[in-house]
């Protein structure tokens, strides 16, 4: 499943997310703080996420990808100091681009990958809105093999536009990361994965006032991936947050299929 793969290939990721910060998340294409003025004491948040790849030629794959989320959100009540929650099941968003894979140097292929969101459903004090190529996400990796591990580093951008809601306009922030993943095989159908990130967000603003400091989002995971047979594999992975800012823990699992 690390060899350069052909033709249509399939991503299906479950994740749950906890958090016991006031901040809410998006999980693609990176791990984001999406802005909102009402202050939450915790969430709980299960994602699904369906990307496609496919190979428009040797080098390059088109990407698309679509996730929806149902999420729990707690918060105190400000005059009776009792612990509600809010549930709420939505579409996300529709992303889309290109990976473009290098010649090799050495025993590292250099890769790009860019994506913008065609769609994305948001919310700000209770008024949900609908936007259009607001973000856009930037990585450049290096990717490589040597006996018995497949490894990859990177560096990432993401862009976010300002958003115009009832309240004003609203600046997420953008994003910068670098990070690093490893992967040793075990056998031939497992192998290990490890990870870590650093991602760091600008403040948010609103009305041009800022209201937010930039954001430390480090998270590292580890995982198992296993190999069903040529076309099929299936991965479990944990992350955890290594700041106030970043969410708890996020549990995965993954199913690659090869058409």
């Amino acid at each position: 499943m690390y060899k350069k793969q052909y033709g249509l290939r399939s991503i299906t990721t479950l994740s749950i997310l906890s958090s016991g910060n006031a901040n809410t998340y998006s999980l693609y294409p990176d791990i984001t703080i999406q802005g909102n003025q009402i202050v939450w004491s915790g969430s709980k948040a299960l994602y699904l996420n369906q990307t496609f790849i496919y190979s428009l030629m040797s080098k390059l794959d088109f990407i698309t990808s679509v996730s929806g989320s149902f999420v729990r959100r707690e918060y105190t009540h400000y005059q009776t100091g009792s612990l509600l929650h809010r549930r709420e099941t939505r579409f996300d968003a529709f992303w889309f681009g290109f990976l473009y894979s290098f010649d090799s140097i050495g025993d590292m292929i250099p890769q790009i990958s860019l994506q913008t969101s065609a769609v994305q459903k948001e919310k700000m004090n209770e008024e949900s809105k609908t936007f259009y190529f607001q973000s856009q996400s930037l990585q450049l990796a290096l990717r490589g093999y040597s006996d018995p591990v497949v490894y990859s580093i990177y560096l990432g951008a993401g862009y976010n536009q300002s958003r115009k809601f009832a309240l004003g306009k609203v600046d997420y922030g953008s994003s910068l990361s670098m990070g690093g993943n490893l992967s040793i095989v075990l056998s031939p159908k497992i192998t290990l994965d490890l990870g870590a990130e650093q991602r760091f967000q600008t403040a948010q603003k609103i009305n041009g006032n800022t209201n937010s400091q930039m954001q430390s989002i480090p998270t590292m995971s580890a995982g198992s991936t296993y190999s069903i047979n040529s076309d099929t594999s299936i991965a479990f992975s944990a992350s955890l947050g290594g700041s106030s800012a970043a969410p708890d823990a996020i549990f995965g699992i993954s199913l690659w299929k090869k058409f």
